[in-house]
């Protein structure tokens, strides 16, 4: 008789999704150096829809990604509600920092235009 035994899921190994959820965490603010070297060393840039669209869609990718990942981790559900409250207030204090770094850079700009 040809049986199927059940056999044990393999997961990945922890460093492989902390390592993935850290480089998609840290997205956004990669993308957003990125931008700011393009435009330190006159690269010429793509149509300004094209990365103002990005500049917001990809924090929004990266927070389903992130939560995607610690929703399907092997933890207990209070766990994985802590992960996902600590990934997203962590998310929006990231998003925070960058929009006060603009903040910044339009005040100056605008300041030495006076």
């Amino acid at each position: 008789m040809n049986a199927l035994i059940a056999q044990p899921r393999r997961s990945l190994p922890v460093w492989f999704s902390v390592g993935g959820w850290l480089s998609v965490f840290l997205c956004p603010s990669g993308y957003f150096l990125l931008i700011l070297l393009a435009d330190r060393f006159h690269i010429p840039s793509p149509p300004e829809t094209l990365v103002w669209s990005l500049f917001f869609l990809i924090p929004l990718v990266a927070l389903v990604i992130c939560e995607s990942v610690v929703w399907l981790s092997s933890k207990t559900l209070g766990r994985k509600i802590g992960w996902m409250d600590f990934t997203l207030l962590a998310m929006l204090l990231q998003s925070g920092i960058i929009v006060d770094v603009l903040r910044a850079i339009l005040v100056a700009r605008i300041g030495y235009a006076r």
